[in-house]
């Protein structure tokens, strides 16, 4: 059976739902921690949304099948992602929308040019609906890292709670992104890294489902990315030919920063 497909996401979310796990959106999970409510056994759920919003509402209706709640983090760069009925339709589902920003790049460095940016875009989300959260888009070939804008800002600055790669401590918990069609990414992930709890070696979703169905995790954060998850055989093959490709580009760029 094929991997990263609408049916395997479907496998996916029934799963975290049958255990019995608490799901919190970012934004819920702020709220849990400020009121010291966290719950022993839960999956922070988040959703990057790259490129294709109609896969990311696709997601958001299986979800809502098993009356799960996430985030959405749109990025703003090309009009076909940034679509407001599909943004507000999820919204209207009970997710969290954020904005996924990568305006330290668009920007070339520019701090004062990329806060403009960041503003810009934050306001046209929030005509859609309330963000609260926000996150950093990888852009791994990029020299500039969206993180180190908040050098300058701060989160309450734009009336913001919760960044996840800056506020989020993952040393008590497990960290699963599908980032480049694989969960097993850390040899040639970039920018999407974090110090978790530990690496399990999942290698398919397969796996992961396996450990959620086997209480072999207690907390962790589950990413994956609305482009990634394609029934259509032609287009699946062109994004596993494609994910190869960049991932291969990926682990050599790692090995030149490394040195």
């Amino acid at each position: 059976m094929r991997d990263y497909t609408e049916k395997k996401f479907f496998e996916l979310t029934r799963a975290i739902y049958d255990s019995g796990y608490k799901t919190y959106t970012l934004y819920q999970y702020y709220l849990a921690l400020e009121k010291n409510n966290m719950e022993d056994r839960y999956f922070i759920l988040r959703h990057d949304v790259d490129l294709n919003s109609k896969n990311a509402l696709r997601m958001a209706l299986i979800e809502k099948q098993f009356n799960i709640q996430s985030t959405y983090y749109f990025r703003l760069a090309r009009p076909r992602i940034s679509q407001p009925k599909i943004i507000e339709e999820i919204a209207s589902m009970g997710h969290e929308i954020g904005y996924h920003y990568e305006h330290m790049s668009d920007a070339h460095g520019n701090v004062e040019k990329a806060k403009l940016l960041f503003e810009e875009n934050l306001k046209k989300l929030r005509n859609i609906t309330e963000v609260k959260t926000v996150c950093m888009h990888g852009r791994p070939f990029s020299k500039y890292d969206g993180r180190d804008f908040w050098n300058y800002y701060k989160l309450a600055d734009f009336k913001l709670v919760l960044e996840p790669y800056i506020n989020i401590d993952y040393r008590d918990k497990f960290y699963f992104t599908d980032t480049g069609h694989c969960w097993d990414n850390e040899k040639f992930n970039i920018r999407d890294i974090v110090k978790s709890k530990g690496n399990l070696n999942v290698s398919n979703t397969s796996e992961l489902i396996y450990l959620i169905n086997h209480d072999d995790i207690d907390k962790a954060m589950i990413l994956t990315h609305s482009d990634n998850w394609i029934d259509n055989i032609f287009i699946w093959l062109f994004y596993k030919i494609l994910f190869k490709t960049i991932n291969t580009f990926k682990r050599l760029l790692k090995l030149f920063y490394n040195k």
